[in-house]
């Protein structure tokens, strides 16, 4: 059967979704697995093994507006899909594998959707329950097996390794080791500690460790970059914001010896690549939504720590806090420094 997965639109959900993917090629070697999905992930789903082949949804492009939509339902059906598993909650996802007349449809119920979907899911979780499993539920529907565990752990290729030091040393890297950072979490204020604490955190880790750093991000982040770049006295800085793709980002973060950031989509692929990772949480709850810390396909140990001093109107769905933003300002430098050096102790003495 040749299957159609429209891919989640964020890189987090990237890393979450892994093992849905995993499932589904496991249970379905043979069978052709395309993924659907937005331009600014799919040269993650090209480095995927499990994966046959990527087409690109670009709504603001080719595929925009009712003319747009129409050109892509009608490519799909072109393919002959025998399933489609879609991942993204919204009504139009839904209407365009129905349009594409795929017999069977998966999805997550609510948004109108039940008459487009062959297969629903619930879209909820239980408490403390992670959304790797929420996604994992629409690959059991589709008939995939259940894996032992969820495995969100990601090879990084020799050429992605290299393509992520040459992109450091064209920003002047010298090649010492490195803690690699993302402060910005893309267009969710309500998600940023304070640049000033981060730069305290890397200065005394940098002369601790003998650590420089590596801020990543993209084009829009590269003024928040600049500006934690300033405040930094002792670590020597490479910034590679707007200045790398997401394949080079995960060569950077394999190389790295840590990551420290922001909950966000980088912080995910630290993770996955096996990284350890000291990861801020505020306004969302980590356990639906923080990096995958359990049993890895590789075997290595899980390295997440979270660094979170909820109140008590935490998690809420705030993209700019409209009190105090305590969930942020309450976690302090001392508490990212004892995560941070719980990992890099270990690494040295190793």
């Amino acid at each position: 059967m040749k299957t159609l997965l429209r891919a989640p639109n964020w890189v987090g959900d990237v890393a979450m979704s892994l093992p849905a993917l995993k499932a589904l090629r496991e249970s379905f070697p043979k069978d052709p697995l395309v993924v659907l999905c937005r331009p600014w992930v799919a040269d993650l789903y090209r480095l995927r093994p499990e994966v046959s082949s990527v087409i690109v949804e670009d709504l603001r492009g080719e595929h925009a507006g009712a003319g747009g939509q129409d050109r892509l339902a009608r490519a799909l059906a072109r393919e002959r899909f025998d399933r489609a598993i879609v991942i993204p909650t919204s009504f139009r996802t839904a209407w365009t594998v129905a349009r594409a007349r795929i017999p069977v449809r998966v999805g997550y119920r609510g948004e109108l959707r039940a008459a487009l979907l062959t297969r629903s899911v619930p879209f909820r979780l239980a408490p403390g329950e992670h959304q790797v499993f929420q996604h994992l539920r629409l690959a059991l529907a589709a008939g995939a097996a259940p894996p032992a565990f969820p495995d969100t752990s990601w090879e990084v290729g020799k050429r992605e390794r290299e393509a992520g030091r040459s992109a450091l040393r064209s920003a002047g890297w010298d090649g010492g080791k490195l803690v690699a950072l993302h402060l910005a979490s893309f267009a969710h204020a309500a998600k940023r500690w304070d640049p000033v604490r981060f730069a305290q955190v890397i200065d005394r880790l940098a002369a601790e460790f003998s650590l420089g750093a590596v801020l990543l991000g993209s084009a829009s982040e590269k003024a928040m970059n600049a500006e934690a770049a300033s405040l930094l006295r002792k670590a020597a800085v490479v910034d590679l914001s707007g200045r790398s793709s997401l394949p080079e980002a995960l060569g950077v973060l394999a190389e790295a010896a840590l990551f420290v950031g922001n909950d966000s989509g980088i912080s995910h692929l630290a993770a996955a690549v096996g990284t350890p990772a000291v990861v801020v949480f505020g306004p969302t709850d980590p356990d639906a939504t923080r990096p995958w810390d359990g049993p890895r396909g590789d075997g290595r140990p899980a390295k997440v720590a979270v660094v979170r001093r909820p109140p008590l109107c935490a998690p809420c769905r705030f993209r700019v806090c409209p009190i105090d933003h305590a969930c942020m300002r309450s976690v302090g430098v001392d508490d990212l420094l004892s995560a941070a050096r719980g990992f890099l102790s270990v690494t040295a003495a190793g």
